[in-house]
């Protein structure tokens, strides 16, 4: 079964690439929805809002539930063709467990105390294995640990999207119509800021505005090792949304594009492009628009393609046939804003 037409059918608005996780409650009649997925060794690794854990071997048509962790799984990444788990149990969760996944068994590298804290990512960015949770910044070395206490809580928005870099963290919000924003956590101290840069006249007038724009996608410029790109998109009666550049705190607008409609006092449209998926791919950027996939390069330059179609494999949509990625939809949007389903991009390692 693949879903019908180009993919402009399924998408009202998108959403997040790497999102950064949450346990939902789970409960009877519950729509858990993907949250993260991630690719080794030729398995497609897919993690529900709900902690739920399953795969996809490529090629096959099966969906398979991972059953072997008894405990709801908050987030999963691949650091050195490894699958790393961070498990902890749903509710009233006080001790948590980093765990590996070698020749088809899981094994626990590092047990971790929390404290009136929650898990908002599991981090394989940079060489070390890195959890963030709302008050603390820890790093895993085999099963002992550092941790760095955070300036300030981070639980006031939800998170979409977190990437590690050897001097910080920068965690996205997404809080919908509510807006979201960019912060960044230096590695050295535990201090959290945020990055914006707003506009002098109109609401919603710059660049990067908390109270305006959430952030589903981070990544490193494969151009600029010192700068990141951050995906801006809100599909929310009009879309709006960018590509943003931040190189330490000054913030320029990569690439952006106008929709059909009226403009804004200043000349600018009010109207633009929603962006949701941010992935690498060699020298450019690739990131999920709500009209199709874009190719990036540093001159702010991109070349569009339409979605391909979705092949559906144990209710989950999705598409292997680009060597560079694989895309996988969610609805996990629905959550926020008035959105319909978002395609994941999942490099191949």
């Amino acid at each position: 079964m693949k879903t019908p037409g180009p993919f402009a059918s399924l998408m009202l608005g998108l959403l997040l690439p790497v999102a950064a996780l949450s346990i939902e409650p789970h409960r009877d009649g519950q729509q858990a929805f993907i949250a993260r997925a991630v690719f080794v060794e030729g398995r497609l690794w897919l993690l529900t809002d709900a902690g739920e854990l399953s795969s996809i071997t490529e090629g096959s048509d099966k969906r398979v539930k991972e059953t072997a962790l008894a405990e709801p799984v908050h987030d999963i990444c691949i650091h050195q063709h490894t699958l790393f788990a961070f498990t902890c149990q749903r509710d009233g969760c006080t001790k948590g467990s980093l765990r590996t996944r070698d020749h088809g068994k899981w094994s626990i590298d590092a047990t971790l105390s929390l404290r009136k804290e929650r898990v908002l990512a599991l981090m394989c960015d940079s060489p070390r294995i890195s959890l963030l949770t709302t008050r603390r910044l820890i790093d895993f070395d085999h099963a002992d640990h550092r941790a760095v206490r955070l300036s300030e809580p981070l639980d006031v928005k939800p998170v979409a999207a977190v990437h590690d870099t050897p001097a910080g963290v920068f965690v996205g919000f997404n809080a919908g119509e509510w807006g979201g924003g960019l912060r960044r956590i230096d590695r050295r101290n535990g201090s959290v800021s945020t990055i914006e840069s707003k506009g002098s006249g109109e609401i919603c007038g710059g660049l990067l505005d908390a109270g305006c724009d959430p952030i589903n996608g981070i990544v490193t410029e494969p151009w600029n090792s010192q700068c990141i790109a951050a995906a801006v998109g809100l599909v929310h009666m009009i879309a709006h949304g960018r590509i943003v550049e931040v190189c330490g705190t000054n913030v320029r607008r990569l690439y952006s594009r106008p929709m059909e409609g009226p403009k804004t006092e200043a000349g600018e449209p009010w109207s633009t492009v929603a962006f949701f998926g941010l992935s690498t791919q060699g020298d450019a950027l690739w990131a999920a628009g709500i009209d199709g996939l874009y190719e990036i390069s540093a001159d702010g330059t991109a070349k569009t393609r339409p979605m391909p179609d979705f092949k559906e494999i144990g209710g989950v949509y999705v598409n292997f046939d680009s060597p560079r990625m694989i895309l996988v939809l969610t609805q996990i949007n629905r959550r926020r804003s008035v959105s319909g389903a978002v395609p994941l991009l999942v490099p191949r390692l």
